[in-house]
């Protein structure tokens, strides 16, 4: 229950409706601890706190223990360490050692193989995963083969699957003859709505100054060092938080300064693909995106593959904002490579979309939103639309010449569009996920900067029961799931 608001309610929905013995994984700090112990809101059959069976300061590795582990699950531990923001390169509050590393994997991995033996469920019900202790946790119940539901965004609209892979791929294989066959503007419509959704919770993150004053008084509680049990928030303190704060908005004026002066914003009349920057730290790129996740090598390799009277447009991500933008570093390293555009965060996504030959993308959404354009992608990553006939995936850097040649002379087949937007929407359902996740970061985290402030059980009650009707829709729809695996079964 590590995103507990959601999990939250999405469990005590579950448990109103479906006959099962409930038990609960959850992962909080010490205050919100006094919350899951006391609740009176959901009767679980037993809990057990991540936390409390992990020692962060005092527990000395048995590298081979962890070895062990490694093989008895068939992991690769060091390709989930690199998948994590706070062990690799964007932790601006502590830098762990290997030992620190390596410990704190053993101990979750002791605790998770004790306690799924212990319990034996027949489903687990997670998020998707993002941070090393739940991925670890994921993987384990897979080795385990035990049936694992994760609830994941579509990526269209505000349609959501719950499944027992990530954003699986869409089949084609289901046609339905009586389709109507939309235009490609009609399906345009539908293909913005996932932004729109998106733009619609921006008002949500913004705070305003009482909550900001709120927030500074209580950093002094919620980062206090008996606080202080979760591997993210090591090193923080109230004054390391704000500081890196002000450090985060000094510099996000004077890289943005420097986007202005070195960035292009209009588009002139050249042959050109599109490569939008992705957003780090994010799941996306450093989980789905794996071997991948060094964009600037991936640009280099996009670029040199291009047939010579074609340019590669790259774009910042303009929620890079809220990071303090990238290094300058990376940005002067763009604007040196040869037929290469570096283009300015507040240009048009659609607008470069529309106008561009075809869409090269690691993990991204942008393959999906081009499909709306009559335009064809490579991705190095398999999407959910990976098995439409214009998006060309490789899993190979060398195959980019040749995939890059055949996707531009490619195009969107408008028929198998319909069919694949008709196939997710009968595999999906429609909720307003984005927006009640942001709500409740707002509601419970301090204006959504902080995830491991006190609960309170009369703001948790009073939240539950205004989005009832939400909390409904995301139980049955796992339920629905569970249903149909015990039919297949």
């Amino acid at each position: 229950m590590e995103s507990y608001q959601i999990q939250f309610g999405i469990a005590k929905a579950l448990i109103e409706k479906y006959d099962c013995d409930p038990y609960a994984l959850i992962v909080c700090s010490p205050q919100q601890k006094l919350f899951f112990n006391n609740q009176k809101l959901i009767k679980f059959k037993k809990t057990w706190n991540l936390r409390d069976n992990l020692n962060l300061n005092n527990h000395k590795l048995n590298i081979e223990k962890l070895k062990f582990f490694e093989e008895k699950f068939s992991l690769s531990l060091n390709k989930i360490i690199y998948g994590d923001r706070f062990f690799y390169k964007y932790n601006f509050y502590h830098k762990f050692s290997d030992e620190e590393i390596f410990s704190l994997l053993e101990q979750e991995l002791n605790f998770y193989d004790q306690m799924l033996d212990e319990l034996n469920p027949d489903y687990v019900i997670i998020r998707t995963p993002e941070f090393q202790d739940i991925e670890l946790f994921h993987e384990i119940c897979k080795a385990k083969n035990i049936k694992v539901l994760v609830l994941s965004s579509a990526r269209l609209g505000n349609r959501w699957i719950v499944s027992e892979k990530i954003n699986p791929i869409v089949s084609l294989e289901h046609i339905d003859k009586d389709l109507k066959i939309k235009t490609f503007g009609e399906l345009r419509e539908i293909g913005k709505e996932y932004t729109k959704i998106r733009k619609r919770v921006f008002p949500l993150q913004k705070s305003e100054i009482g909550e900001k004053i709120s927030l500074l008084f209580s950093l002094f509680s919620i980062f206090a060092k008996s606080n202080i049990n979760n591997y993210r928030d090591f090193g923080k303190t109230p004054w390391t938080t704000v500081i890196t704060r002000i450090k985060l908005l000094i510099n996000s004026f004077f890289k943005l300064s420097f986007l202005n002066k070195n960035t292009i914003t209009s588009i002139e009349n050249i042959p050109y693909v599109y490569f939008p920057l992705h957003y780090e730290p994010e799941r996306t790129i450093l989980r789905s995106g794996e071997y991948y996740s060094n964009q600037l090598n991936v640009i280099k390799n996009i670029s040199q593959s291009l047939p010579v009277n074609i340019n590669l447009l790259v774009k910042e991500h303009p929620e890079m904002k809220s990071f303090g933008w990238r290094d300058l570093k990376f940005y002067k390293e763009i604007l040196g490579m040869h037929n290469v555009k570096f283009i300015h965060p507040s240009v048009s996504n659609e607008k470069l979309i529309q106008n561009s030959k075809m869409i090269c993308t690691i993990a991204g959404t942008t393959a999906i939103d081009a499909l709306f354009y009559n335009k064809p992608s490579v991705s190095l990553t398999e999407l959910n639309c990976s098995l439409m006939s214009c998006i060309f995936t490789t899993n190979n850097l060398d195959e980019l010449p040749v995939l890059i040649k055949k996707c531009l002379n490619s195009k969107v087949d408008l028929i198998e569009l319909n069919h694949y937007v008709n196939n997710l929407k009968k595999s999906t359902f429609s909720s307003d996920l984005f927006y009640l996740g942001t709500l409740a970061a707002k509601i419970f985290g301090k204006g959504g900067f902080v995830d491991n402030a006190p609960i309170s059980e009369r703001k948790m009650k009073e939240f539950l029961e205004e989005y009832t009707h939400e909390f409904d829709i995301l139980a049955l729809e796992h339920i629905k799931k569970i249903k149909s695996i015990n039919h297949e079964s």
